[in-house]
Parts: structure tokens; sequence; C-alpha cells
């Protein structure tokens, strides 16, 4: 059992030292997941106006939306990370990517 345990320490501080990568990675890959979703709402909130105003909420929605909320949420979700015990570190970010992709495949599967 410390074998074991040593190696998932030893990957845990492995992965500590991009957290911030792995944070950004999981944020910028759940908007694009559900990103479709806000435009939606977006396009339906703007279609009654003229070009131009459709143009400047959705340059506003991408630049300031998206980026924004990508710029704030991942220090704050890599704290929360960063809060994982090294022995958990590797298996919850490993457990974490695995979700995304089943929550990106559950996703592509409601849209046939």
């Amino acid at each position: 059992m410390d074998l074991i345990n040593g190696y998932l320490v030893q990957l845990g501080n492995w992965i500590r030292p991009h957290i911030m990568l792995v944070a950004m990675a999981q944020v910028a890959t759940l908007l694009t997941i559900y990103g479709e979703h806000i435009n939606v709402v977006v396009r339906v909130l703007v279609k009654p106006y003229h070009f131009i105003v459709r143009l400047a909420a959705f340059v506003a929605l991408c630049t300031f939306g998206y980026g924004a909320f990508t710029a704030f949420v991942t220090p704050v979700y890599a704290g929360m990370i960063h809060k994982v015990p090294a022995n958990w570190l590797g298996l919850s970010v490993i457990g974490s990517f695995i979700l995304i992709g089943f929550l990106a495949e559950w996703q592509a599967g409601s849209r046939r």
C-alpha cells in the first residue's frame, strides 16, 4: 500500500507545478462544450436589433464575456485544485478530465 501511495504522491507532485494550465484547459474546454448554448441565448436576445448591434454584442461576448470568465475563474479554480493533497491530486485531475470527456460526449450525443 505504501508503494501505491508513493506513486500517487509522485504523480501529484508532477502535476502540482502545472495546476494553472490544468485549470485553464478545463475551464476552456467547458466553455467550448457549453458556449453554443450561451451563443444561442445571446442570439435570441439580440435578434431584433440592427446588424451592427448584433455584431457588437457577439464581439463583446467573445472578448469580454468568455475572456473575462476564463481570466477570473481559472485562478479561483486553480486555487481549489491546489488544496487537494498530493496523493489525490493526480487521480482527481485525471478523473476530472474523464468527467469533462463524458460531458462532451453526452453533449454531442444530445445534438444528434
